[in-house]
């Protein structure tokens, strides 16, 4: 047998039987000190409850002599005189007791007297119930809990005469509280510590103090404990007891002790030192440290030479674990790289067999082609050509046939599509995945989403065809303001030579009111045209709607019959140029559906409170209120299947070349970006009402119009007037001349520039258009003021940003724009020439 097997065998017999010894002599003393404490408890309960039971006897027998003696009878038919109290007040001072009571038969408290240190027990009363168990019981003794006192109460019936077994004529009761006087004296007599408890829970005792306690209950009239005493004493023959197990304990667990002790060394010696050895010999990758315990024939020197041999095994192993680890780990490294490029990318990559199966596809795929499951889709086999358009299939075989010949392919425009409408177009590059061998194995194909790009493409050529009706909008105003121009200037000429002949006067005026509406017409249309910043301010939504009336009125066709209802004049905050594009572009959509018959535009604009859009939209500001713009016409309407798509970019129900699909995207942007909401209503053949709401700004800053200008006095000045139009050159040469004014005009600028610079002294004030060939405007009054420093003035037909800050660059202070009336040249005039005079004498 072996050491090892030996010493355990040992340790085991040895540690059975020293368990077994100590657990018989622990059963035998606990079960001995067991017998005694219960016979010792035994005892004690015994004499305690016999003592109780004489003292609660004693209290018996005094009640029964009262309730026999002829004066409680007495008292009983007397019971409020004093003599019935005097007697029940001798029946406590001359026996201790605390209280005394008289009850009737029937239970009711004839008198009651209680101990002059206790004057609250004589509210004490006994149970109806009690006392009808009295009739037959005669007499009782129990405990009661009153006012938080123990009462030791006895009761006994009382006689109507000296026949003990006729019923009871009523009840003598005589209680004494258990206080500590009584518990005292009681604890003396038995030599023990006593408490009295209202609980059962007993009182937290020095259990060093006492090892012995009684629980006793004190019982009520109907049986259950009211009370508890409990009685604390201490054995001392427990105690020599208690030692002499804990001297045998002690000793026992020493000889345990100085056993394993042996043991511990014994094994040290046999088997802990040998394997240290070889642990030794195992952390410091030498067979040293072991070449004593090869000398041994035991177990020991087994494994000294299996670690032995193990060292020489060792170093043929490690080169072969290292080319493993390394190859493991690139091999890790490319899985791990390939993994991240197939989750992270952008593109599509999707992975095939030579003949075009697809194996593999990446997230990005499944997303891109809303393919919901990839197991499912990779189990029966798709073909690479089968996520083509159909009549892009071809190029995907021709592709397929260049991968085999062993080129790639690059930034292949197509188009990837599984189901209808639900695709992608993409540029998409392929390549050859090759095997160990060099062999074509497989073929990848990655594709990018140009979804985004085709859309911005599309958009910037929608925003450079916009900029360029702009551009476009801006050169017809000019051009068309100078007609303008020209035709009032005439008629304001005219007028004022006809003299008195009423109907030509009035045929005049209504020319130059059709002019002025062009004027306002042309206005409203450069204002809407104009590229800038949004510009946000408080607006009356009445007054947009009014000024973009006659816009929309002159874009739709004579069929169309407009009617509005404005029953607001609420403010909201917004851009007024984006609010006309709101407009116009709704009453462009609204005409488009109307053709070719026509129909009616109805703008209508009122408030509604935010509870009654509840359920439209959970942006909703219930705390507002909401201006509420409907736009309806007569048209065709929309079918219910794409109403939802209505407000998508590139969305539109129109005909190639005849929409771009943003104009009610541009709506749905404007509107939301103000805080608002839309909603569409619509039936075939019936009409479209499109509903647009806007938070109301309850406190708008409004905008103060400026004082109506009056009349400049007259100040006689030289102007040169400069204009490439002959026609306004003469009409402005005549009204300033008529005005009183000295006037040189010029149809070019080269020639007034050279006027000028022969006598700068003969000018006052130079009036030049700014735009001219050759030389504009601003030029000219750049090199006119470097001459001489004088006021300059300049006007023209389409005045942009660009053109504003030039002219603030050149120093010119004062624009105007075309078309001028003569009246209002004349005014503006004026006005300058007094701003700037008052300006030098202040100067001055």
């Amino acid at each position: 047998m072996r050491i090892s097997s030996r010493l355990l065998l040992l340790f085991i017999v040895i540690a059975v039987v020293f368990g077994a010894f100590f657990y018989m002599f622990y059963y035998i003393k606990h079960e001995e000190m067991r017998l005694y404490r219960e016979a010792d408890l035994s005892q004690r309960r015994v004499t305690i409850d016999g003592i109780l039971q004489i003292k609660s006897e004693a209290q018996m027998k005094q009640t029964q002599d009262y309730a026999f003696g002829n004066g409680i009878l007495t008292c009983m038919q007397n019971p409020h005189s004093d003599a019935a109290k005097s007697k029940l007040q001798k029946i406590i001072s001359d026996h201790g007791f605390s209280l005394a009571q008289i009850y009737s038969r029937s239970g009711d408290g004839l008198c009651s007297v209680a101990d002059e240190g206790s004057p609250g027990l004589s509210l004490f009363q006994l149970e109806p119930a009690f006392i009808d168990s009295l009739v037959k019981l005669r007499q009782a003794s129990f405990f009661q809990n009153f006012h938080h006192q123990v009462l030791s109460c006895t009761v006994s019936s009382i006689p109507p005469s000296s026949d003990s077994q006729r019923p009871p004529a009523g009840y003598l009761l005589i209680a004494k509280v258990w206080d500590y006087r009584i518990l005292s004296e009681l604890a003396t007599a038995l030599n023990y510590d006593i408490r009295i408890s209202e609980e059962k829970q007993v009182p937290a005792v020095d259990e060093g103090q006492y090892n012995t306690k009684i629980i006793r209950p004190l019982l009520g009239p109907n049986r259950e404990a009211v009370a508890w005493l409990i009685f604390y004493s201490s054995n001392p023959f427990l105690n020599q007891l208690r030692n002499l197990g804990n001297l045998i304990l002690f000793g026992t667990m020493g000889f345990i002790f100085v056993f394993l002790l042996m043991q511990y060394f014994l094994i040290q010696q046999w088997i802990a030192t040998p394997l240290n050895l070889i642990s030794q010999s195992l952390k410091q990758n030498v067979p040293d440290p072991i070449i004593d315990l090869k000398k041994g024939d035991n177990e020991f020197s087994d494994i000294a030479q299996l670690i032995e041999r193990f060292f020489a095994q060792k170093e043929e192993l490690i080169k072969e674990v290292q080319q493993r680890t390394e190859s493991e780990e690139r091999l890790r490294e490319l899985e791990e790289q390939t993994r991240k490029i197939l989750l992270t990318s952008p593109e599509s990559i999707i992975v095939t067999e030579l003949d075009g199966t697809i194996i593999d596809v990446n997230t990005e795929t499944l997303n891109l082609l809303q393919i919901p499951d990839r197991d499912d889709f990779l189990t029966y086999g798709p073909k690479i050509d089968s996520l083509i358009r159909k009549d892009e299939r071809s190029q995907v075989l021709a592709i397929l046939n260049e991968l085999k010949k062993g080129s790639y392919v690059k930034n292949r425009n197509i188009y990837l599509q599984l189901k209808e409408n639900h695709g992608f177009p993409g540029l998409l590059s392929a390549s050859v995945i090759l095997d160990n061998s060099g062999q074509a194995s497989k073929f990848i194909f990655v594709t990018r989403d140009i979804t985004d790009i085709r859309n911005l493409e599309q958009q910037l050529r929608q925003s450079q065809k916009m900029e360029s009706i702009g551009t476009l909008a801006g050169g017809i105003a000019h051009d068309f303001n100078n007609i303008i121009t020209i035709i009032a200037g005439y008629i304001a000429l005219a007028s004022g030579k006809i003299g008195k002949h009423t109907q030509a006067d009035h045929d005049l005026s209504a020319a130059l009111k059709a002019c002025l509406r062009a004027k306002s017409l042309i206005g409203k249309i450069l204002t809407f045209s104009r590229q800038s910043e949004q510009d946000m301010e408080d607006l009356c939504l009445k007054d947009i709607i009014e000024e973009s009336l006659p816009m929309i009125r002159a874009l739709l066709p004579a069929n169309i019959k407009i009617k509005t209802d404005i029953a607001s004049e609420a403010y909201t905050t917004a851009d007024n140029t984006e609010l006309q594009q709101v407009l116009i572009n709704l009453s462009t959509n609204a005409y488009h559906a109307m053709r070719p018959d026509g129909g009616t535009l109805s703008i209508e604009l009122n408030e509604t409170h935010a509870q009654k859009l509840m359920g439209l939209s959970p942006d909703i500001n219930t705390k507002s209120r909401y201006l509420h713009l409907s736009v309806s016409d007569t048209g065709s309407g929309i079918a219910p299947e794409i109403i939802t798509r209505i407000f998508d970019p590139y969305f539109s129900t129109k005909s190639s070349g005849e929409g771009t699909g943003l104009g009610l995207s541009i709506v749905h942007g404007i509107i939301t970006g103000y805080k608002g909401f839309i909603s569409l209503r619509s039936v075939l053949g019936e009409g479209t009402n499109v509903n647009l709401y806007l938070p109301i700004n309850e406190n708008p800053t409004k905008k103060i119009k400026p004082p109506r200008t009056t009349d400049s006095p007259f100040i006689p000045a030289r102007l040169m007037i400069v204009d490439d139009e002959p026609a306004l050159t003469d009409i402005f040469y005549e009204a300033l001349q008529d005005a009183g004014y000295s006037v040189e005009a010029y149809t070019d600028a080269f020639e007034a520039l050279a006027a000028f610079k022969k006598n700068p002294a003969a000018y006052d004030l130079v009036i030049a258009d700014i735009s001219m060939p050759g030389m504009d405007g601003i030029k000219l009054s750049t090199k006119i003021t470097a001459i001489k420093d004088l006021t300059i003035v300049l006007y023209t037909g389409f005045l942009d940003l660009r053109l504003q800050n030039k002219a603030e660059e050149a120093g010119i202070k004062y624009i105007l724009n075309k078309p001028i009336m003569p009246d209002n040249l004349i005014m503006e005039i004026k006005r300058i020439i007094y701003t700037e005079s008052g300006n030098k004498l202040s100067s001055n």
